[in-house]
This record gives C-alpha cells, structure tokens and sequence, in this order.
C-alpha cells in the first residue's frame, strides 16, 4: 500500500523470546530456505511476539447497527457483544473478548527481562554479533503452559446476500493488530471479502491489543499462540463466535503467516485453504532491521497503552526514521502520518 493511514509511534512491541529464537539463524549467516522446508519450523522457538498494545490505524467510525442486522449473529456464547460496520460499509461485525483455555507446549527460556533501556541495548548488541551464542544459551527444553486468556476477536459478515460457508481467519502481523485488516473504506481485507459473500475473522493475538498481556518470555510463544488460534478455529465451526461455517480459509501477514504456518502443520484440518503474505523465505534483512528501531522497554514511552507491562515487552524509538527504515520506502508512502522527531 503507497498510503500510510493514522500510524502512531511507539507501536511496536517485541518480547525477548521472540528474538531470542531468530538470533541463531541471523548468525549462521542462512537467508535462504528451499522450497518445500517448512517454514514454521524456524519459528519453533519464536513467541510471534512482535506485539501492537496501541490501534497502529485510525479506526474508521461507525453509525448504529440496526436490529435487522445484528440478528445474523448468535450471541449467547458471546460475553458483552458490540456491533459495528466495517470500514466501507460493506460488511457488519460483533466483536468480543473470548475466554480461550491452553494446555501448550513452550520452550524454557531462561534470559531474564532488561533492567532498563540501556540493558536492552547491550542485550541487542550481544544478540546480533556474529557467532553470538546468546540465544543458544538461552534455550531450553520443553515446558508447559495452561491457562485460560481473554482474546480479543471481531467477526464481520457481508451487509447484503447470503454468507458463503467459508470464513478468512485473518492473523495480523508483527507491527500491527486486528485493525490491520480494516482500517479505512478503500484499505479493508474486511470490505474486499464482504464484497464476494465471505465472512472474515480477526483478531489480537496474545499480548497484542485489546488481548491479554502475559508473560512476554514464558507465556507469549509460538506454542500458546498456535493452540489459541486452533481453539479459535475449533469455535468458528461450532458457531461460539457469532456464526457457524464449514471451512476455515487461514490467511495470514508476515508472522501472521508464519503461525498460520505453524497452525496448519500442528492441526492439518483446520484450514481448508491457506493464504500467506508478506511472508519471504529471506532473513538478511532481520537484524539489521530491529537494530534500526532504536528499541526500548515499552513502558518507558508515555504512551497508557504500555504502562504496567513487564520489561519483556519493547518498542521501537517514536522517531520517524525508526519507523521509515524497516517497514517504509521513500517516497512511496505518507510522511504526514509518520511521528513527529
């Protein structure tokens, strides 16, 4: 997309296990897997911890939802249901936070949270220096994880016509929350799928948004996230979040992709079809690119959003060349949206 839409600073969060588990390929120098390698095994480790705990878009406004639509829900296994229109207009949603149990399989990372900013930058120092051994180190074996966390989810289906039996299970990206698939009337997954019949799905995933915020080193893992999207999954068909379908289309963007992934492999039956994007089989670029977001512990930005969470949750620098290196490539975007220096 050319246009960058209502993106605020201090938006991104990464928690330490996430990091942890890319460092030992950074550092063997790999940027290319072959076709066929299943890449959710590089994420193994990785707690697809690049966190948004802030709407990084605008959110598009809403009129009241008439009674004649909101009935194309099924709320009673929904717990204080809102409804609004997508962005377009083209589709009607119900959002919700769900109680989503877990009994999953995390690895023990043993890495203890950053005093302070300047800790974490002698962390990512450490981290990235070829042959660092930081992250093995750090690793583990096995361990597990139960409990039962609130997530966040908005289902949309289409205003008019009838709903075809297939939903998008949309599963955002590092930088961003469900609001990346619906963020204004000419930018919305939400409105293009609405418009061929097609219900979508979206949500925060853990420690993102409007979703619980754990343990960003013990809890916020690959293994939680995978078993809280399958039971996600496993609620759509039964119809506990609002409508009941057939099939399950899982789409994902850039380490939406990679638990996508990660989903498919650990439970082959849950998508009928699997969309992936932003999603390259190159890692070059990695490094370097969290080294140029100036991170720092989240709670150190004034920003409410990040106040209270564990030092294990960071964010890039509020400068705009934090935010324009990794993800944006003059001039092909909006410089009114970036943050001010």
């Amino acid at each position: 997309m050319s246009r960058l839409i209502g993106l605020h600073p201090g938006q991104l969060l990464v928690c330490l296990a996430g990091l942890l588990a890319l460092a030992p390929l950074l550092a063997s120098g790999v940027q290319f897997m072959p076709n066929g390698t299943d890449l959710s095994k590089m994420y193994e480790f990785l707690g697809l911890g690049f966190l948004a705990a802030q709407l990084p878009f605008s959110a598009a406004a809403s009129s009241a939802v008439s009674s004649s639509l909101t009935s194309k829900f099924n709320t009673s296994f929904l717990s204080s249901p809102t409804f609004a229109y997508s962005a377009g207009g083209k589709a009607v949603c119900v959002s919700a936070n769900i109680p989503v149990p877990v009994n999953a399989s995390n690895i023990d990372i043993t890495v203890t949270a950053p005093a302070n900013t300047a800790a974490l930058t002698n962390f990512f120092r450490d981290l990235f220096t070829v042959g660092s051994t930081t992250a093995q180190s750090a690793i583990g074996g096995p361990v597990q994880v139960t409990g039962t966390y609130s997530i966040f989810s908005k289902l949309c289906v289409p205003v008019t016509g009838p709903i075809k039996p297939a939903v998008h299970f949309l599963t955002h990206g590092g930088t961003t929350d469900y609001t990346y698939w619906d963020f204004a009337s000419n930018y919305s997954y939400v409105d293009a799928a609405a418009a061929k019949g097609y219900a979508t799905f979206s949500y925060d995933r853990l420690g993102t948004g409007k979703s619980d915020h754990p343990d960003p080193i013990k809890v916020v893992q690959v293994g939680v996230q995978t078993v809280l999207a399958h039971t996600l999954v496993t609620y759509l068909k039964a119809g506990k979040c609002g409508v009941s379908f057939t099939s399950v289309i899982g789409v994902g963007h850039s380490l939406g992709s990679a638990l996508t992934q990660a989903v498919s492999a650990s439970y082959p039956s849950d998508f009928s079809t699997l969309l992936l994007t932003g999603h390259s089989m190159f890692q070059g670029g990695v490094s370097i690119g969290l080294a140029s977001e100036a991170s720092t512990v989240a709670h150190e930005i004034s920003l409410p959003q990040f106040q209270g969470l564990p030092n294990g949750y960071i964010t890039e620098a509020s400068l705009p060349q934090a935010i324009q290196f990794p993800f944006f490539y003059y001039p092909h975007f909006d410089e009114n949206g970036m943050p001010e220096p």
